[in-house]
């Protein structure tokens, strides 16, 4: 298109050269008849000879002096710069005594030349004189000029389309790749299943055999077993979520759940861990309006992942609150904890996808990136807020605004 668009430009210009020749040398031809008192032929004053050369008949004596200020005058009138060749023909020795002249102006950049008049250096006026001639021997190269414009603005627009095909050509090759490593992780994960279920039906089978609970030693290896099996459970049970989350087909299954019986069921699973550990674990359900309409399932994972990093993320001994208010017509969870903290810095990222705080060599808190992760797209799917306050070595609080279920 860009090419079928410089080749009509280029027309245009070779039609608009030949337009403004023409107007010259017609005008140069008329000034010679009136100054010989002459009258011009009826048709065919100026011809086109070839696509740079045009004859031009007179009928009457030429000077060459002044067909060339003539010349350098009409050319100037139509814009003409560029260099030119003129001849004059002589009947008498049926020869074109040519000489060389050029229109320019210093802002074109077009070779200089002045006239040139090897031949006939003397004024002449040949006895029997017809017509002369005039080549322009740099046609193209003004023609091209004129373009530049048109010309460097197409060589810009198509370096700009290849940048463009090949950026395209980048993305849907990583796309690809995205595709089949996003494949190849949910199967693997799903093949993961059946050795987890396996080792967990074994490792619940020895940790009640008589033997094994007389043994403290090996009672020992039987709840590490279990325990490190729970955990990389848990780990291919997020990774299937997300993956399930990010397919087309995702969808929520809503429906009327009453957020304190929610928080007490799951706050009763951390009890235990709390107090493990010398913890308090304070719950402060102040909402008079407390039952929203959410995917029971996902937002159950939600407040879980929240609560666990509650108490991974806590000091020596985990103090932890979970709170509801109500605010309008929006239900406010809120989860605080007197951890270790989030620096500012920290804080934009910790909600992208795989995405932890550096702790240095430190490796005492496991984790992969991907809970508080999934609690965004949750609560993005749900339509809810989620805020994040956090002081470096003091606590953090996290804040889910639900929007109030009424019937």
């Amino acid at each position: 298109m860009q090419g079928y668009y410089i080749l009509e430009n280029f027309d245009k210009e070779e039609s608009e050269f030949h337009r403004s020749v023409s107007i010259a040398l017609r005008n140069t031809a008329n000034s010679i008849a009136r100054s010989n008192k002459a009258e011009l032929p009826q048709r065919g004053i100026v011809v086109q000879e070839s696509s740079n050369e045009y004859k031009v008949n007179v009928n009457s004596p030429i000077i060459q002096d002044t067909l060339y200020a003539l010349l350098q005058t009409e050319f100037e009138k139509q814009d003409l710069q560029l260099e030119y060749e003129y001849g004059i023909y002589d009947e008498a020795t049926n020869e074109l005594i040519f000489s060389q002249g050029s229109v320019n102006i210093l802002d074109k950049k077009i070779s200089k030349k002045k006239p040139n008049r090897k031949i006939n250096k003397k004024s002449k006026v040949s006895e029997l004189p017809c017509y002369f001639v005039v080549k322009f021997p740099d046609k193209q190269s003004f023609i091209h000029y004129e373009m530049k414009t048109i010309i460097i603005s197409s060589i810009l627009l198509f370096l700009a389309c290849g940048i463009f095909a090949t950026a395209i050509f980048v993305i849907l090759k990583q796309k690809r790749y995205s595709e089949l490593m996003k494949d190849f992780v949910n199967n693997i994960t799903h093949e993961f299943k059946t050795p987890i279920s396996s080792i967990k039906l074994s490792a619940d089978v020895l940790a009640h055999h008589p033997s094994i609970e007389e043994d403290k030693r090996l009672s020992q290896y039987t709840r590490i077993i279990l325990d490190q099996n729970n955990r990389l459970n848990n780990l291919v049970e997020q990774v299937l979520q997300i993956a399930k989350m990010e397919s087309s087909s995702f969808e929520l299954k809503l429906e009327e759940v009453d957020i304190h019986d929610l928080i007490k069921q799951i706050s009763s699973q951390y009890a235990i861990r709390l107090g493990d550990k010398g913890g308090s674990f304070k719950l402060q359900l102040d909402a008079t309006q407390h039952v929203i309409k959410v995917d029971k399932f996902h937002f159950q994972n939600v407040m879980s992942n929240l609560l666990d990093n509650a108490v991974k993320y806590s000091k020596d001994v985990p103090d932890i609150k979970i709170s509801t208010r109500q605010n309008g017509q929006s239900l406010i969870i809120e989860i605080e904890d007197k951890g270790v903290g989030i620096k500012p810095e920290d804080q934009e990222k910790l909600f992208q996808k795989f995405y932890r705080v550096p702790t240095g060599n430190l490796h005492n808190v496991k984790g992969y990136g991907i809970g508080l992760y999934y609690v965004k797209r949750i609560c993005d799917a749900h339509d809810f807020g989620l805020n994040l306050q956090s002081i470096f070595n003091e606590g953090t609080k996290i804040s889910i605004y639900c929007k109030i279920f009424t019937s």
